[in-house]
């Protein structure tokens, strides 16, 4: 099996991440203490979405382009979170988590080596 035709332990990650926010947002606002409701657990599963998207196109999509595009987008949405967290300190905790959880994914589709 070719690097390219095997799935990336990120987009694996990035499903699994997914389907938890989207099913139970209210586990994230748990897990980081922050406070609840309808437009917390909406953005919560909004960003949920998002991964599923993103694991999506990553599990059908045999381009060597996208591991540098996934990280990329990754990136991009840790540096959004560092904002939201410095502008939101009622949800710092979360946007941290969701920062580093980027990055998270980020590093690994960096580290990934295709041949």
């Amino acid at each position: 099996m070719s690097a390219l035709t095997k799935p990336r332990p990120a987009d694996g990650l990035r499903l699994t991440l997914g389907v938890v926010l989207v099913a139970r947002p209210d586990l994230a606002v748990r897990w980081t203490d922050s406070p609840d409701g309808t437009g917390v657990r909406r953005t919560v599963r909004i960003l949920g979405a998002r991964y599923l998207l993103q694991s999506g196109v990553g599990l059908t999509v045999r381009r060597r382009w996208l591991r540098v595009a996934d990280t990329g987008v990754d990136l991009i949405h840790a540096l959004s979170m560092l904002g939201f967290a410095r502008a939101f300190p009622d949800h710092r905790r979360m946007a941290l988590t969701s920062a580093g959880a980027a990055v998270a994914f980020a590093a690994l589709d960096a580290k990934e080596h295709v041949r």
